[in-house]
């Protein structure tokens, strides 16, 4: 018999429910969070076991201790679980999550058990770092603006001489403090690109990605740790919405009402309309494909979005592929597949 099993987990403790094929809750229990009681209730369960629960800050670990104790493992996007009316406790919640992983409501995430996933723990510490530096920036230039002092000087973040313009003494001390702190944001995020330089010289995904106009040491590294394994897409089309570079059109009973992203990472939205900006201030084929699209009168900013598309689009094919980029890929791409049907055939 299968069995589906909901948990909730959290850093303290977990809990259990266990559902049969039928629906009815055969089993529920909670324990002290560690491997070896997770496995230890698991264990109580005999048969086909298909095990979730949500994405959270613990779900890696999790899936990494469990993804062996069960037949099936679903980490549930949390965004899209059915939301349950009532009282919340942390047994109603496994027992909802059991509910709908029997009848297959629940969505993925995708997590990954090899060498990338070290990977995205350091360009999620990047990634929080440059967050923080907008942050205090962001505050920074709020003290300026409260005083209607301009904050366009292109050295305005490494100007500390600045702060004596400030009139508010409050003010010029807490200006002191978040030019101190961006500073000190700005040398530790310097340290990253040691690291990320050695994932360069150490994967050659990394490697190929750089190729293409407009993608840096940084932002490969990115893709590379966020997209992991490229086969899980099966196309492009794919890849856009999970890169939010596409929106949906929503529509009902034969009336549009408007249109919605689609829910996936937006750091790599990020990353590939920054480097459709930089790709523009390259000599490239992605420039030409760029005026082209402007010749036709689109504005600046669909074109660059359809740029970046085009950048994901080239970015997956090498990933897919362990490919290099040259400027007429287009056509490499083509001349290859008419060799490999050539030699198909003579197979044959």
């Amino acid at each position: 018999m299968k069995y589906y099993i909901g948990l909730d987990a959290h850093s303290t403790t977990s809990t259990f429910a266990v559902v049969n094929e039928q629906g009815d809750c055969v089993l529920r229990e909670t324990v002290i969070t560690s491997e070896k009681n997770l496995v230890y209730v698991i264990n109580k369960v005999h048969g086909v076991r298909s095990l979730t629960f949500e994405e959270s800050t613990i779900s890696q670990w999790l899936y990494l201790q469990l993804k062996d104790t069960v037949d099936e493992l679903l980490v549930c996007n949390p965004t899209y679980v059915a939301k349950k009316s009532g009282a919340k406790t942390d047994f109603r919640d496994a027992l909802h999550l059991a509910h709908e992983l029997r009848t297959n409501h629940l969505q993925p995430v995708f997590h990954d058990a090899s060498h990338w996933s070290e990977i995205r723990v350091s360009v999620s510490g990047y990634l929080d770092i440059v967050q923080e530096i907008v942050r205090f920036k962001n505050r920074l230039k709020s003290l300026f603006r409260a005083e209607a002092l301009s904050t366009s000087e292109n050295s305005f973040y490494k100007n500390k001489d600045l702060v004596n313009r400030l009139k508010n003494p409050s003010a010029k001390f807490v200006a002191e403090k978040l030019f101190n702190q961006i500073e000190f944001l700005e040398s530790e995020k310097l340290k990253y690109r040691d690291l990320f330089t050695k994932n360069k010289k150490q994967y050659r995904p990394i490697r190929n990605l750089i190729t293409i106009p407009g993608i840096n040491l940084i932002r490969a590294n990115i893709i590379a740790a966020i997209v992991c394994q490229p086969a899980r897409f099966k196309n492009k089309h794919r890849f856009w919405g999970y890169c939010m570079l596409v929106r949906h059109i929503q529509k009902s009973g034969g009336k549009i009402y408007g249109n919605k992203r689609f829910f996936g990472r937006r750091e790599l939205r990020d990353v590939f309309i920054g480097a459709a900006e930089s790709a523009l201030r390259t000599d490239s084929t992605l420039r030409d494909y760029y005026d082209a699209l402007r010749a036709k009168g689109i504005n600046h900013k669909a074109a660059k979005l359809s740029l970046a598309r085009r950048i994901a689009s080239i970015s997956l094919c090498l990933l897919k592929n362990n490919d290099t980029y040259n400027d007429n890929y287009d056509e490499y791409l083509k001349e290859r597949k008419r060799l490999r049907l050539e030699f198909y055939n003579q197979k044959i």
